[in-house]
């Protein structure tokens, strides 16, 4: 039996950065199904219409931010496994995830293999508990 795709989600609103991403982690691995948003908005509408196993995404964004995503994700998809990336780090926004639980924290720029090592992580524990729950 093969193992189905693993979606993931990008938000970002440079769309260069989710194009980017995008095309290396595609290139790189056939198991995961990517898709991107420019916007937080674009973002809730694709939540809505995907099962999204992970989100990667910028927390400043104009109009719905990182963190209201953040709060939609915990409230209507707890499933969500999330990765934060920023280019504005600090203890303070680490200490709030750390609260938040269950999120990765990534600083911009960073290489392409380390969100991958990310994303395999997160989804490697998604994997385990999805198992624990159908025992």
């Amino acid at each position: 039996m093969t193992e189905s795709k693993k979606k993931i989600l990008i938000v970002d609103d440079e769309e260069d950065l989710t194009w980017s991403i995008s095309r290396k982690l595609q290139k790189d691995n056939r198991r995961l199904d990517i898709i991107c948003a420019n916007s937080g908005n674009q973002a809730l509408k694709m939540l809505s219409q995907n099962k999204v196993d992970l989100m990667v995404t910028d927390l400043r964004m104009p109009g719905v931010n990182g963190w209201q995503l953040l709060d939609t994700i915990k409230s209507s998809y707890p499933q969500t496994q999330v990765i934060v990336m920023t280019a504005f780090g600090s203890l303070e926004i680490k200490q709030a995830l750390s609260e938040w639980g269950r999120t990765g924290y990534i600083e911009k720029p960073f290489e392409i293999d380390e969100l991958k090592r990310m994303i395999f992580h997160f989804l490697g524990e998604y994997a385990s508990k999805k198992k624990q729950l159908s025992i």
